[in-house]
Parts: C-alpha cells; sequence; structure tokens
C-alpha cells in the first residue's frame, strides 16, 4: 500500500500539470502556493497544540494580513514562530515548509496581487484537501494492517 502515499508535492505537480495557461510556472506563484499550504498546516496544528489546545491567534493573525508577494516572507515567518511557541505536530511538517521556504524567487515582476492571493489560497485548500485524504488513506492501511494482526 505504500504507493497510496503521497506528498504534498505531488499534489502541486498535478496541478501544475493540468495548468493550461501556465499559471503555476512562476516562481512567485509556485512560493505563494506553498506558503498558503504551510499557514494552513500552521492553522490545523495550532487548534491542537500541546501547549495551547484550541488555539486561533495564527489564524486570526493571518486573517487580517494582505496577501500579497511583499507580505509573503512576512507570513511564513509567523507561522514559523507559531509553529515553535506552540510545539506543534504539523503533519508533513518537513515537506510543505521547506516546500514554502525554499521555493526559489526574487521578484513578483508582471504578477497581479490579485494572482499571488489566488495562489495563497488555493495552496492553503489545497492543503486541507490533502490532509484530509491522507487521514483516510492513514486510517485504511490501519484498518488493513490491524486486520491481518488479528487474523494471524
Amino acid at each position: 500500500m505504500e504507493e497510496s502515499k503521497r506528498s504534498f508535492q505531488d499534489i502541486f505537480l498535478e496541478r501544475k500539470q493540468n495548468d493550461v495557461a501556465g499559471f503555476y510556472k512562476h516562481g512567485a506563484i509556485q512560493k505563494a502556493y506553498f506558503i498558503g499550504a504551510y499557514a494552513r498546516a500552521v492553522v490545523q496544528s495550532s487548534y491542537y497544540s500541546k501547549v495551547s489546545k484550541k488555539n486561533e491567534t495564527f489564524k486570526n493573525w493571518l486573517s487580517g494580513q494582505i496577501i500579497n508577494f511583499r507580505n509573503l516572507d512576512r507570513i511564513f515567518e509567523m507561522g514559523f514562530r507559531f509553529e515553535q511557541k506552540l510545539k506543534l505536530n504539523i503533519g508533513n511538517n518537513s515537506e510543505v515548509r521547506k516546500l514554502a521556504h525554499e521555493t526559489p524567487t526574487a521578484t513578483a515582476k508582471g504578477i497581479s496581487s490579485a494572482k499571488i492571493s489566488f495562489a495563497f489560497v488555493s495552496g492553503y485548500d489545497d492543503y486541507a484537501k490533502f490532509t484530509k485524504t491522507s487521514k483516510i488513506i492513514e486510517n485504511q492501511e490501519s484498518k488493513t494492517s490491524e486486520e491481518q494482526n488479528n487474523g494471524k
């Protein structure tokens, strides 16, 4: 069942492959997408924080932010601060954080704030779908292995 495990990058690559307009080929768009996914990971994990249960501080802070290219690094930095401060156990944290942090882009020349915002929200929403799908797969795999162990 190892083939059913997908990484978040697979989700992005699938989106990029189906992108006939070439929207997701730009580095700034990719960065916004991955930071949106990372922000969602922090929001989801904050609610279940060991340090402060049902914490919505980052979510509330994020809701007041303007999503544009200039603020992407600030959003990432604040998400990382909350991850550290609340000792969050973000599923796939190294992958999503790494994608957000390591996607190179020096400029968003010719890309509007609306496009950056759209990419951010796409990543935010795709991460929610990804984690929901991953949990279903994990539950199916654990159920299958449990049945195999009980059958022995």
